[in-house]
């Protein structure tokens, strides 16, 4: 009898750690999720969106040429691709924005270097982009930054280049 109840105390013994553990992993996966939320960013900036020109200042001569006049956005993990139409005759050309990494290469225009360095702010994504042209006394570097925030089915677009600053607005597809 007494070996009958120690067999039974030893597997109430690893029953409990089991829940224990258990429990314990639960709780790390909770705790685990906020950051794993908030890595991910605002998934409504995801679609597929065209410009309101009559809401958007656009134009030539701003940061390397006109504006796009169409943006599909993809939110993923880690990152943020954009593809407008940008590209070499208005070509589509897709940029992945790395997420909280240092500055990486991305696609710019002419033969320019283009560095850019990515990050949420709550739900607005935060892209700073370096364009580098070679000038006659050596690289010459233009910085912009270029937010984009959601409200409803329509994204805007806000960058800023030194002391200038004009908006883009897109509705949803």
């Amino acid at each position: 009898m007494r070996h009958l109840k120690s067999g039974l105390l030893r597997q109430d013994v690893s029953a409990r750690s089991r829940l224990q553990l258990r429990l314990a992993l639960l709780l790390v996966a909770v705790l685990a999720l906020p950051g794993a939320l908030l890595a991910q960013g605002n998934a409504k900036i995801a679609g597929n969106w065209e410009i309101d020109e009559a809401k958007s200042e656009t134009g030539r001569g701003r940061a390397g040429g006109p504006g796009p006049s169409r943006l599909i956005v993809k939110v993923a993990p880690g990152e943020v691709s954009v593809t407008s139409d940008t590209g070499t005759n208005r070509t589509r050309e897709t940029t992945v924005y790395k997420i909280d990494v240092p500055e990486h290469e991305v696609p710019g225009p002419l033969s320019w270097t283009s560095l850019a360095k990515s990050t949420w702010e709550n739900d607005r994504l935060v892209v700073t982009v370096a364009r580098i042209i070679e000038g006659p006394a050596g690289p010459v570097r233009i910085e912009m930054k270029d937010v984009y925030s959601t409200s409803g089915d329509v994204l805007t677009i806000e960058r800023t280049q030194g002391v200038q600053k004009w908006t883009s607005v897109f509705n949803r597809r």
